[in-house]
């Protein structure tokens, strides 16, 4: 289902008193159509959540499953942060998911909260951790010597 979708935009959301999150209605039947599950885990270098769909997820597990972690110590560490805090999250009647406390913890997150699309997953941030982040990226993005050339992927892109 999510192979040729693409999940962009940004939503603001609100988290309820048990740490549930709704999930906005243009993206529900996608996770609906996706057995109704989806993961949630932590970013790798930002205070954000990110979240999958189920078949997105799997994707991932099967791409870090194969890392050689006896060997490299940062293949070990990217398991251990991306697996060892996930949690599989199931939508509930009224279309939310609830959110590990942890995970809750860890990015912040209380009421007010935004979901951004990111192609193959969302980030959930709090409104402080966004604010902080969006900060660092527009003074990384306007920086005088910045050369997209110079980083993979970029180099054909035209904005």
């Amino acid at each position: 289902m999510f192979g040729s979708c693409l999940l962009s935009g940004t939503c603001e959301v609100s988290l309820d008193d048990k740490g549930r999150l709704p999930i906005p209605a243009r993206y529900r039947q996608l996770i609906k159509d996706d057995g109704g599950r989806c993961y949630v885990t932590r970013s790798l270098r930002s205070r954000c959540l990110w979240l999958y769909p189920a078949a997105q997820w799997e994707k991932v597990v099967e791409v870090l499953g194969r890392l050689p972690t006896l060997a490299d110590a940062v293949c070990q560490a990217v398991q251990r942060t991306v697996l060892g805090s996930a949690g599989e999250c199931s939508l509930d009647g009224q279309g939310r998911i609830l959110l590990p406390a942890e995970l809750r913890r860890f990015a912040s997150l209380e009421r007010k909260a935004l979901l951004i699309g990111m192609n193959n997953k969302f980030e959930l941030w709090s409104e402080q951790n966004i604010e902080e982040q969006r900060r660092s990226d527009e003074e990384l993005l306007s920086a005088p010597d910045l050369d997209f050339a110079a980083h993979q992927g970029l180099e054909g892109l035209r904005l």
